[in-house]
């Protein structure tokens, strides 16, 4: 679509890489340095409308992502997807963020945040709702209502956690971060990766 992004990538960083249905780049506005964006090339509204072999795909390149950051940044990856649900850009976009507790912590630790074992509940979660929010501390993954009451204590823990905090009168992150975090995260990806031979590429 010529008025997104993500289809467009204009202004956009340069990819990391690159596979048949996905693209991987620095996030532009990072919440935090190291943070990645998973792209999917198609112009699907988020993860939970997308088919099996792609959800795979999206497996296996968050695989990638999370040896790198883990690697590169240190701590815990955290997933994070607003499935049509908070989107600044509507087109399918999986966040990872190094620095993250290993598990979910206790003050967001409730029924909200419905344990899932796999992408399948969140497509029929989509399916009947038309929203939703997908997160994953390492392997613990959960599923949380677009537009649940638990949503005010996730900002909270994200500025706990990460350098930015949630401006209510102009209803999005102030973020701590500048463009030479988006350089650096790609020269580590660089160095990791010349490091690796390619092989994990």
């Amino acid at each position: 679509m010529s008025d997104c992004a993500f289809c467009t990538r204009e202004e956009q960083p340069a990819a990391l890489f690159e596979t048949a249905g996905l693209y991987v780049m620095p996030d532009k506005f990072p919440m935090t340095p190291g943070h990645v964006l998973i792209i999917c090339r198609a112009h699907l509204p988020c993860f939970a409308a997308a088919p099996e072999t792609l959800l795979e795909e999206l497996e296996e390149a968050a695989g990638r992502v999370r040896r790198f950051l883990r690697e590169a940044y240190g701590g815990a990856i955290l997933a994070w997807e607003n499935g049509v649900a908070g989107q600044t850009v509507f087109h399918a976009h999986l966040h990872l963020l190094p620095g993250a507790p290993p598990g979910v912590p206790p003050a967001l630790e409730d029924a909200e945040l419905v344990p899932i074992d796999g992408w399948e509940p969140v497509r029929r979660r989509f399916q009947r709702h038309g929203c939703y929010r997908y997160l994953a501390f390492g392997d613990d993954r959960r599923l949380l209502a677009g537009h649940s009451p638990a949503m005010a204590r996730m900002r909270t823990f994200w500025e706990q956690q990460f350098p930015a905090r949630w401006s209510e009168e102009q209803g999005e992150w102030v973020r701590a971060t500048t463009p030479e975090d988006v350089c650096e995260l790609g020269r580590r990806w660089a160095q990791w990766a010349h490091t690796r031979g390619g092989a994990d590429l």
